[in-house]
């Protein structure tokens, strides 16, 4: 198994309870030791910052003519939920530099790294999940949960005074959107990713909400008309800026000569010799995937030579496809990767579940996909979003029902064998592609923050 660098950012946290991001290094890790210091940075104070940020903020109020303009952004659980708001708050940042942002999430999830790494500072909420079935033990305390969630939801808007929250999902997103409209002093702005509006959403959309913006006209009958902006979904700028496929390669294969890999693509006669696969099971890992990929992988590099795998097992499986002892040269095997746009660039085809935030990227960088869908997501929205991109051209949808070693390994080898049919889906991918949304979106809730 190839030995991996992990580029990590490191926070410090002010006695307000914000995690802020205090620059990088590059370490070597366990996985486990590094969520376990992760929950020890998030729950550490450091004296003294909380009254400098207060200065800076009058200093900042001072010099804007006493307005500053506050959002509070809350995202947690999946990337699906914190990528959008971490697209939205990029381009609120980049039209409005003095904007002041805050993120609010949990310690225990994706966000307490992902968020300060992209630069943001965070406040812990604590979430409160409602299993299924409802009628089981771990519900019978949800009453207090709630409770003690929504008071520490009051002490944030409280402290921070946001005019606008901004909600993309998660289980912290529905007792902050709640109580900052109850507060009186916030507006609420609501994201829906998906074609079908989970329970979350569709509750806030009529008793919090201001504006909700959503990614495809189908949602618009769970919400109130007056309120819907159908927009599509944010996605990242970075995500859209050129970045050359074999520099993109080089990166997650570090012994790979860049120059040799140009000189194939100039004897080729559609400059393109390589074919690389990217997998992706979600921020969490997808086990029918994996288990696909962990059977097909080495036969697939061993009967293409210009074939590469870049594997992204989910943080959850990493350990058990390492013990595999599954390894070549054209493999690289990561539990997660945050610099996405490094990864689409790479890729001929992308084998992915069928999430809405994935599915936009998708379109957005014009990659040839095959999508399988989630059975275990509520209202089977997944599947809905696949068969989205399936009858638009872009993607091939392959069930988990119908998921194998062989099926997924002839539905790569149909893609990377047609050349003009990659094109063609590329095409596809551009038209449903909504490149603006998080730019329309961010002007919009500015404008609310006025």
């Amino acid at each position: 198994m190839m030995t991996h660098r992990i580029s990590l950012s490191f926070t410090v946290v002010d006695s307000k309870g914000f995690m802020h991001s205090a620059g990088s290094r590059v370490t070597r890790i366990p996985q486990q030791r590094c969520s376990a210091s992760w929950k020890k940075l998030g729950a550490r104070s450091v004296g003294a910052q909380g009254a400098r940020a207060d200065s800076r903020r009058k200093e900042k109020e001072e010099n804007n003519g006493g307005h500053v303009r506050r959002i509070l952004f809350v995202a947690g659980g999946t990337g699906g939920h914190v990528y959008p708001a971490l697209a939205i708050a990029d381009e609120v940042r980049r039209l409005d530099p003095a904007v002041e942002l805050l993120f609010a999430g949990t310690r225990e999830r994706m966000e307490w790294l992902v968020v300060p790494k992209a630069g943001y500072a965070i406040s812990a909420v604590p979430a409160v999940a409602i299993r299924r079935p409802f009628l089981c033990f771990p519900n019978l305390l949800l009453p207090a949960k709630v409770l003690y969630c929504m008071w520490v939801c009051w002490k944030l808007v409280r402290r921070f005074r946001p005019h606008v929250v901004v909600g993309t999902g998660g289980y912290v997103a529905g007792p902050m959107c709640l109580v900052a409209a109850l507060s009186g002093s916030s507006k609420v702005v609501i994201q829906e990713q998906n074609a079908y509006a989970g329970i979350t959403n569709r509750i806030l959309g009529r008793l919090a909400a201001a504006v909700i913006f959503l990614a495809f006209a189908a949602a618009s009958p769970f919400f109130p008309e007056e309120k819907c902006v159908v927009i599509g979904n944010p996605t990242r700028r970075a995500l859209q800026q050129p970045i050359d496929a074999v520099m993109a390669l080089c990166s997650f294969f570090p012994s790979v000569n860049k120059l040799d890999l140009d000189d194939d693509d100039d004897d080729d006669d559609d400059g393109s010799t390589q074919e690389v696969v990217v997998v992706l099971g979600g921020s969490l890992g997808a086990q029918a995937i994996n288990e696909a990929v962990a059977g097909l992988v080495q036969s697939q590099l061993q009967q293409h030579p210009h074939r590469y795998f870049i594997w992204q097992t989910g943080t959850s499986h990493f350990q058990n496809i390492q013990a595999m002892g599954i390894s070549h040269p054209r493999l690289t095997v990561l539990p997660y990767v945050d610099r996405m746009e490094m990864l689409y660039a790479a890729a001929n085809v992308v084998v992915s579940r069928a999430g809405a935030i994935t599915c936009s990227e998708l379109l957005v960088t014009a990659k040839p996909s095959i999508l399988v869908p989630a059975t275990t997501v509520a209202e089977d929205h997944q599947m809905k979003n696949a068969m989205a991109m399936a009858e638009g051209g872009a993607a091939k949808v392959l069930a988990e029902s119908e998921l194998n070693s062989q099926t997924l390994a002839s539905a790569i080898d149909e893609i990377l064998g047609d050349k003009a049919g990659q094109k063609v889906m590329q095409e596809k991918a551009q038209k449903m592609a909504a490149p603006d949304a998080a730019v329309q979106i961010a002007t919009q809730v500015l404008s609310l923050a006025a």
